[in-house]
């Protein structure tokens, strides 16, 4: 029976990125299953709208083991890895897999590590596109005992909090005046890059890659703004470059499409797969109902104080 492998997409990407394959994905779709309907097919069974029969996940397990072996051949590592790749490994969590991969290879350069770690982060990250919404994240910094300048506007990078020394206080401006008296639903995401502290994202849990406020919520809306925070808070002590993603879903129409645990989702966390594909809905709801919703998104960094 064919059923859909969670997150397919992501886990092709890191094997393509870790392994360099050197195929792309027409030629091995062609060869699963011609070249008429083989690239279609192919396409979709990554994004989860088309079953991955057995035979298929068995096809995609012997690519990565063979990649496996020459990239460990021209290591000088000719001798076979602790354990096989199995097709039931697809089925684990991103994270998990790509460690799964650099793992059993144990000769990936760094320059093929770094460049995963990096493919990996943005799509956890996306990039709001250029629209006339005019929405923004404004992120304020405040010192223990007096403001600092709204960093949101420093022109030399994101603004820089310091453990222990700095609050922050997170909202989404320029929303338009009609959308101020309407029922909207916001969806909040902080995603981290732990390079900064010399680890790449597998390296991490999921929960320390993603967190979610409780998403979808009804949002506060004072002044033009939505706040999303009372008042400042302490930034979470780990360090990292973190991307603040803020959803704003003016049409409840396309909650459905948009939230894989439907159009009646209570507020929560979402997890590893439905991130994952909450992510991919976006991008093809903001294309096809791009008055339905709007995003935005800003970077940070947290970083230990530093000495006196």
């Amino acid at each position: 029976m064919a059923t859909a492998i969670p997150n397919l997409f992501l886990k092709w990407l890191a094997v393509r990125e870790l392994l360099r394959l050197p195929q792309s994905n027409a030629e091995i779709a062609t060869r699963l299953w011609g070249p008429d309907d083989g690239p279609s097919k192919f396409s979709k069974m990554l994004r989860g709208d088309y079953g991955c029969e057995p035979d298929v996940a068995g096809e995609l397990a012997e690519v990565v083991n063979k990649r496996i072996a020459i990239v460990r051949g021209a290591a000088g590592r000719h001798d076979a890895p602790a354990e096989a790749f199995r097709p039931v490994d697809f089925e684990a969590p991103v994270l998990g897999f790509a460690r799964k991969i650099v793992d059993t290879t144990e000769v990936i350069d760094p320059d093929a590590l770094d460049r995963t770690h990096k493919a990996l982060v943005k799509e956890f990250s996306p990039d709001a596109p250029a629209s006339a919404s005019g929405l923004h994240v404004a992120i304020e910094q405040y010192g223990t005992t007096r403001f600092f300048e709204g960093a949101s506007a420093a022109p030399s990078g994101p603004p820089v909090f310091e453990i222990g020394r700095h609050k922050g206080l997170f909202a989404i401006e320029g929303l338009p005046p009609e959308d101020a008296t309407r029922p909207l639903k916001v969806y909040v995401m902080f995603s981290r890059d732990p390079a900064i502290q010399g680890s790449r994202i597998w390296d991490i849990s999921f929960e320390d890659a993603v967190r979610w406020l409780p998403s979808p919520f009804e949002p506060v809306v004072e002044g033009g703004r939505i706040l999303l925070m009372k008042e400042p808070k302490p930034v979470q002590p780990i360090p990292g470059r973190f991307r603040l993603t803020a959803i704003v879903v003016r049409d409840p129409a396309v909650l459905p499409r948009l939230d894989p645990r439907g159009a009646n989702a209570s507020a929560a966390p979402l997890d590893e797969e439905e991130t994952a594909r909450l992510l991919t809905n976006l991008t093809r709801v903001a294309k096809s109902h791009a008055n339905a919703l709007a995003y935005c998104g800003s970077d940070y960094v947290v970083r230990e104080p530093k000495a006196a």
